[in-house]
This record gives C-alpha cells, sequence and structure tokens, in this order.
C-alpha cells in the first residue's frame, strides 16, 4: 500500500487526501487549523493538526517515511515553499508542491520539489478543451501540446477495425485504450453492467455501438478527429 502526506487542506488538498484515502491508500493529512482536521479525521488514515515547517512534530507523525507527499499550502507561499524544502532534507521520496503561478512553479522547483501542480490553470486548460471541443469527455496534457482523450467512438467508426480504420495514417493518431460495457454478474433479476478496459488494442479489435475510446495525439490533431 502506498502512503501519502497531503499538507494543507484547502479544497484542493482535502478532496486530493479523501480522493487517495477512498481509492486504499494510507493517508495523512496535515494542517494547521484544527477545523478543517477534525471534518476530515474518519476519512483519512490519520489527520493531524501542526505546523507543517516543524521537523520534529512531522518526524513524530511518520511524514517522513511516506512514498509521497503533497504540498498543496496555497495562502501562505514562504510556509508552502519552507515545508517543500524541509520534505526534501527529510528524504522524502517524492514531493509535489502547489504553485499559484509560474514564478512559484519556478522557485519551488529549484529548491527540490520533484513535481509541481497548478490546479486553477490545470483545471482551466481541462474545461477550455472541453468547451472548444464538446465531443471529448476528458483530455489530459501528457505534454506541450500533446494529449490523451476519451471521446465516445463516433458513429461511423462502430462495427470497424483499428486496422480499417487507420488512424494513425489519417489523423496522426493513437488509440490506446477501449473502455466497453459489458454484462456483469449480479443477483437473479437486477440488470447490471459493468465496464472493462481494453489495455492493448489490437489491429483486429473492432469497435462496439457503446465503446467510449481513449486517444493519444497532439491537440492540432486530435481536433481534427471526427465528432
Amino acid at each position: 500500500m502506498e502512503r501519502f502526506a497531503v499538507i494543507g487542506l484547502g479544497r484542493f488538498g482535502s478532496r486530493l487526501a479523501k480522493n487517495l484515502a477512498a481509492s486504499g491508500a494510507e493517508v495523512i493529512a496535515v494542517d494547521a487549523d484544527r477545523r478543517i482536521v477534525e471534518e476530515l479525521r474518519d476519512q483519512v488514515t490519520l489527520a493531524i493538526a501542526l505546523d507543517a515547517t516543524d521537523e520534529q512534530a512531522l518526524k513524530l507523525q511518520g511524514v517522513d517515511q511516506v512514498d509521497c507527499a503533497v504540498v498543496g499550502i496555497g495562502h501562505n507561499f514562504e510556509a508552502n515553499a519552507l515545508t517543500t524544502a524541509l520534505l526534501k532534507s527529510l528524504r522524502v521520496k517524492r514531493v509535489i508542491s502547489r504553485a499559484a503561478n509560474q514564478m512559484q512553479a519556478k522557485i519551488l522547483s529549484r529548491i527540490g520539489a520533484d513535481s509541481v501542480v497548478s490546479p486553477e490553470d490545470e483545471s482551466a486548460d481541462r474545461w477550455s478543451h472541453r468547451l472548444l471541443s464538446p465531443f471529448m469527455i476528458d483530455h489530459v496534457e501528457l505534454g506541450e501540446g500533446y494529449a490523451l482523450i476519451q471521446m465516445a467512438a463516433p458513429s461511423d467508426w462502430k462495427g470497424k477495425t483499428l486496422a480499417e480504420l487507420d488512424l494513425r495514417k489519417r489523423f496522426n493518431v493513437t488509440i490506446v485504450a477501449i473502455k466497453r460495457r459489458v454484462e456483469a454478474s449480479a443477483p437473479s433479476g437486477v440488470d447490471t453492467h459493468d465496464t472493462r478496459v481494453v489495455d492493448v488494442p489490437l489491429p483486429t479489435s473492432r469497435l462496439g455501438g457503446d465503446d467510449t475510446i481513449i486517444i493519444a495525439g497532439y491537440d492540432t490533431d486530435l481536433e481534427r478527429l471526427p465528432r
């Protein structure tokens, strides 16, 4: 089981901590505000109120032993930066820090953050793609101008194999997975479905009527796909 520490329990940190814990991870949630900590106490492995710039306090709670620490402090950049540097000095394997702007991102990277997250920017980027290309269910940027998207299989693709569609040649994109609804076991008389993912689609894989496809490619190519 992976162990996480989430430090700073604003909207971003609280939601992240709850999502990680709900997925089965061990989560230590940390904030200076005791009220916020109490609200999360029953939803994570350990919720503790302390000053995240206090080295001994972090070590006492085992924060130095986690696999990954996320510094989500958004209102106090000095505390964010000090906590990031402290976690690196404690040899935490991976430290991800929140930045409000490009300058903060550069500073956090220079003091040792393994990754920097900008929730507001990333949310705005995702929504801009969804608003401009509403046929996309989701959009995840993998690199500058390169992304992974989810979309319903276009009607004229249904029933065809990936070899027949030849998307690499036609659109310069690649289908990397197919989400398909299949019958799941259920008590007698209950109609239910489950969703599985075909991890490595083959050229002979044929698209069905309700398939959702995950496609990788450059944004300029993805936007040319049929609706």
